[in-house]
């Protein structure tokens, strides 16, 4: 009859279908956001920037975001140079007299050289950000970039004599893949000023929703190992050799798991200051507590099994003294 009875279907519940169905919707709010706001080029906006006139003679330079390390706070711009205007050109569309464009940022001066004869070509530049990638995913990367361009002349001495200011134009476009960028252009064609590009960089609201998810299945995780060794610990849950496997690979399973946060800081960042060693602690926790209540059931159940057979010996003795 105990077989039978064990082997009777437990009573239907709708407590799977509710569980079900709550993380059926968050997994489809999580991704309808994801899809709502994701770009596959990098999200953009572009404030400011260069109005070209005619009869305007300048040096048009356009910014394109390439790529960003925020752990190294760098960022690869791409410039692309053009001349408007026939002052600097010859009649083939190269330059007719000696340009050179200084760019500057937060790690020093760089400078381009066009000969006469030349034509304009692309360069990459390697930029100092300003910013803290501990405070992922919310973290801020920002750089500023400073045009000027003159014409130039170079002496017997090899030294270079600065002939004329061009006025420099800026367009900003493009931009980097998981990462919203702000691009604030200040120039003026009419002057020969040097002009400025500040460039802001913020995760992409799809890195922020992801890590965010990771993070608190992290924390789920950890919570549920931690209050099923607290009920072990209790004796309000048999200690199964179940429970030990999946709270010892928990310990490796929650630091692999970090390492799918997209575009991950490095260790020691906030998220792991306040939340991922915290969730590896109360695994760690979960596991020494499983272990002592593992140990604490198999004495008792060891002393349990003592006392039965001292009570069956004493109770045999009893029945043979009767006996005899």
């Amino acid at each position: 009859m105990s077989t039978l009875a064990s082997l009777e279907p437990l009573p239907h519940t709708r407590r799977g279908w509710v569980a079900l169905v709550v993380v059926g919707a968050l997994f489809a709010l999580s991704f309808f956001l994801v899809l709502r706001f994701y770009n596959s080029e990098g999200g953009s906006t572009v404030t400011g920037g260069a109005t070209v006139e005619t009869g305007q003679q300048a040096l048009l330079v356009a910014v394109e975001p390439a790529a960003l390390d925020a752990n190294v706070n760098e960022a690869r711009v791409h410039l692309r140079f053009e001349i408007v205007g026939d002052e600097y050109l010859a009649d083939d569309y190269r330059l007719s007299q000696n340009l050179r464009i200084t760019v500057t940022d937060l790690s020093g001066l760089t400078e381009y050289k066009f000969p006469a004869g030349t034509a304009l070509s692309q360069r990459d530049q390697v930029l100092a950000m300003d910013g803290d990638s501990a405070l992922y995913p919310f973290d801020l990367h920002a750089a500023n970039l400073v045009f000027a361009a003159d014409t130039y002349v170079k002496n017997s001495d090899g030294s270079i004599e600065s002939t004329g200011n061009v006025p420099v134009g800026l367009e900003g476009e493009g931009g980097v893949n998981g990462w919203d960028s702000q691009i604030d252009l200040f120039s003026n064609l009419d002057r020969p000023e040097p002009a400025m590009a500040q460039l802001t960089f913020t995760r992409a609201f799809s890195t922020q929703v992801f890590a965010l998810l990771i993070i608190a299945i992290a924390g789920v995780l950890a919570l549920l190992a931690l209050i099923t060794a607290a009920l072990v610990q209790a004796d309000r849950r048999p200690a199964e050799a179940a429970l030990l496997s999946w709270t010892a690979a928990l310990l490796f399973a929650l630091p692999a798991l970090r390492n799918y946060l997209p575009n991950g800081p490095p260790f020691g960042a906030s998220v792991d200051m306040y939340a991922y060693l915290w969730f590896m602690l109360a695994a760690g926790a979960a596991a020494v507590l499983l272990i002592f209540g593992w140990n604490g059931q198999r004495l008792a159940e060891r002393r349990r099994q003592e006392r039965q057979e001292h009570l069956k010996t004493q109770a045999e003795s009893g029945e043979g003294v009767h006996a005899s």
